[in-house]
C-alpha cells in the first residue's frame, strides 16, 4: 500500500464516482479502477459498492476513509515540516550571552530581525560567561554565544566574528560622593573599591579581562569584589561595597539605588564576538549566522 492509493481512494470516495475521480486526479479511469482494485485485494474485501449510477462507500470503506484522511494529512505535515527545516525556518537556535551582549542592544535587534524572517524558529538564551559558552558550544549545548572573548587560535572547532562593540560607564551607588560629578576620570575612581567581573576561572586582578584588552588601566583599588553577570555587579552597586565599570546600555534597567556617569577621555569600548562551530549543519543555527549582517 503506498500514499497514491490512499489519495485515489479518497478522491473516488468525496467524487461519488470513478470517472469524477480520474479527471480529479489526471489519470485514466482503467488505472484508477485498477489501483482501488489492488487496494480492496490487500485489504481483503470491497470497500465501494459500484453501482450503475452510484458509487457509494461500504462499512469497511467508511472507517477506511477516516484512517487514509488521516494518514494522508499526517504525510503531509510530515512534508511541510520537513521543509521547513531543511529551509532553516523551524528549529531551535541556543545562544549563550553575557549581560553587556543583552543591555548594549546587539543581541535583541538581532533576534528580533531573525524572529521576523523566520517567526516558527524557536530562541533558547542562556547567560553564560565566555568560557562557559566556549565549553557549551564545543559540547553541542549551545549553538552560538556572544562573547567578549574570540575563538582561540588553536581551537579548530570553534570560530568568531565581530558583530558589535558595547561602550562603558562608572555604575556608583546613590548618594556617593562622585555622583556629583557629570563625568568622571580614571584618576577619580582610582581609589575606589572597583567590583569586578569574573570573567575568567581564577580572580587575577581588579580590572576585568575584557576592560584590559580595551585600555583601561586602574590604579590598584584597596578591595576585591567580584560577580559574574552585570546584573549581580549592579547589586553590589546599590549594595554600596564599591563602584564598577559597566556597559553603557545598562541605564536601560531601572536598578534602584544606583546612578551612572560617562567615563571622561577614555574612549572605552568592547568589541563582541559571535561564536559558532566550524563544522555547523543545522539550517536554523546556520540561517541565523548568514542572516547575522541583515
Amino acid at each position: 500500500m503506498e500514499l497514491r492509493h490512499l489519495k485515489y481512494f479518497v478522491a473516488v470516495a468525496e467524487e461519488g464516482g470513478f470517472s469524477r475521480a480520474a479527471r480529479r486526479l489526471h489519470v485514466v479511469q482503467p488505472t484508477l479502477s485498477m489501483q482501488i482494485r489492488d487496494l480492496e485485494n490487500e485489504l481483503g474485501g470491497p470497500l465501494f459498492d459500484r453501482g450503475a449510477r452510484h458509487t457509494r462507500l461500504t462499512a469497511a470503506g467508511e472507517v477506511f476513509l477516516v484512517e487514509a484522511r488521516q494518514v494522508l494529512a499526517q504525510a503531509e505535515r510530515a512534508q511541510a515540516t520537513t521543509r521547513l527545516t531543511l529551509e532553516g525556518r523551524s528549529g531551535t537556535v541556543r545562544i549563550g550571552v553575557a549581560g553587556a551582549a543583552v543591555l548594549g542592544g546587539m543581541l535583541a535587534d538581532r533576534i528580533r530581525a531573525f524572529h521576523q524572517a523566520r517567526p516558527l524558529v524557536r530562541i533558547e538564551l542562556r547567560e553564560a560567561t565566555p568560557p562557559r559558552q566556549r565549553a557549551a558550544i564545543l559540547a553541542n549545548d549551545l549553538d552560538i554565544g556572544y562573547s567578549a572573548l574570540p575563538a582561540p587560535p588553536d581551537e579548530p572547532r570553534l570560530a568568531s566574528v565581530p558583530v558589535s562593540s558595547v561602550a562603558f560607564v562608572v555604575a556608583l551607588p546613590t548618594g556617593h560622593a562622585l555622583a556629583g560629578h557629570e563625568r568622571l576620570t580614571v584618576k577619580q575612581i582610582a581609589g575606589e573599591d572597583l567590583i569586578e567581573y569574573a570573567v575568567g576561572a581564577e580572580p587575577d586582578d581588579q580590572v576585568p579581562d575584557a576592560l584590559r584588552r580595551a585600555g583601561l588601566t586602574l590604579p590598584p583599588s584597596t578591595a576585591r569584589h567580584r560577580a559574574d553577570s552585570t546584573l549581580t555587579v549592579l547589586a553590589l552597586v546599590a549594595a554600596g561595597v564599591g563602584v564598577a565599570v559597566v556597559p553603557a546600555g545598562v541605564r536601560r534597567a531601572a536598578v534602584p539605588d544606583v546612578v551612572y556617569r560617562p567615563l571622561a577621555g577614555s574612549g572605552l569600548e568592547v568589541g563582541f564576538h559571535l561564536l559558532y562551530r566550524t563544522t555547523e549543519t543545522d539550517p536554523a543555527v546556520s540561517a541565523f549566522l548568514e542572516d547575522r549582517s541583515s
